[in-house]
């Protein structure tokens, strides 16, 4: 999974694929240090599972935010 299909599963609020994408992306960032993004991707797996699709919608712009920061960080390194 990509933050792309995070993304699109988020905008067609396809709760159980961003679930199971954000799944995918908390191992990711948490296997190269992004804690604070794998910790937003574990709340994201969470509402994802639980259906909670409002929930999803207010989560993705604090995604977008963090992941831009660890891009920002790992492009400065």
């Amino acid at each position: 999974a990509t933050a792309g299909d995070l993304r699109d599963a988020c905008k067609a609020g396809d709760a159980a694929r961003a679930g199971a994408a954000a799944h995918m992306l908390k191992s990711s960032s948490r296997s190269i240090g992004a804690l604070r993004l794998g910790d937003l991707c574990a709340e994201i797996e969470k509402a994802g599972r639980s259906g909670a699709t409002a929930r999803l919608a207010e989560l993705l712009p604090r995604f977008d935010s963090e992941l831009a920061a660890v891009q920002a960080h790992l492009d400065a390194g």
